[in-house]
């Protein structure tokens, strides 16, 4: 069978002759996907906390800190010096001494942390990403409370506030959820990769099949078939000069 001879019909019925093959590679290969999908999966959970960080000297009412909203706030180029400080062994050493039921090293908690300002605010968000969540919201809260009580120290002038810590939630969701991009994956490329080999192993096929095979291949008409007969059991017998067995597929054109 000639490739250019292959029109739109011919693939039906190729992909029809050979659906076996399809069933067999496509379920094979989306359930390894999906094997692979889930058996890999590890759930990522994030805590937060919020901090405001200013150039007041006007005590907090909340005696949470220094704050004063009407001064003059830290400008960018000051929380951009902030978000580096907090991740640095300056700040980080000092929760490992602070809190050592974390159980954490410095390194980790560099690893761990996150910091970037709200839309371009003196409020600054402290994240934490890790395995657990009861640990993350600990490690955030260690470092947020070390940060503001050495702000000051480190930069006078400026102080830090907590505006919001973190707290554990009943339902926690991890912030890497599962998709199913792999096995969507999987099941395309087999779905492709199994019409493809039944197109191939048809091409490759220069068998009779059928009356359209029959047509092309002599140029007549098929005006009968002798069907593949199927044998009862018992009762197969051998005949002797035959050339065929019984059971074999046999096809008969007449002009």
């Amino acid at each position: 069978m000639k490739s250019e001879d292959i029109d739109l019909r011919e693939y039906f019925r190729i992909v029809r002759r050979r659906f076996w093959l399809i069933l067999l590679i496509v379920p094979a290969c989306t359930a390894g996907a999906a094997y692979f999908s889930y058996s890999t999966y590890v759930p990522l959970y994030a805590a937060q906390t919020k901090v405001y960080v200013n150039q007041a000297e006007a005590a907090d009412p909340f005696n949470r800190g220094v704050m004063m909203i009407g001064q003059k706030s830290a400008g960018n180029g000051v929380i951009d010096t902030y978000k580096e400080i907090i991740r640095t062994p300056i700040i980080m050493d000092k929760v490992v001494a602070r809190y050592p039921q974390l159980e954490a090293s410095t390194d980790e908690l560099i690893r761990s942390v996150s910091v970037h300002a709200l839309n371009n605010t003196s409020v600054m968000i402290i994240s934490v990403t890790g395995f657990s969540y009861e640990r993350a919201v600990m490690m955030v809260n260690a470092i947020t409370d070390v940060f503001v009580t050495e702000l000051p120290k480190i930069s006078p002038g400026h102080s830090a506030v907590l505006l919001t810590e973190a707290k554990l939630s009943a339902y926690p969701e991890p912030v890497n959820e599962q998709h199913n991009t792999y096995i969507l994956l999987a099941f395309m490329g087999s779905l492709i990769l199994s019409v493809g080999i039944a197109i191939l192993l048809d091409v490759l096929d220069d068998r009779i099949k059928d009356e359209t095979d029959v047509l092309r291949v002599l140029g007549v008409s098929t005006l009968a078939v002798v069907p593949k007969t199927r044998l009862r059991s018992g009762r197969a017998r051998s005949r002797k000069g035959t050339q065929g067995r019984i059971g074999e597929e046999a096809y008969a054109a007449v002009k």
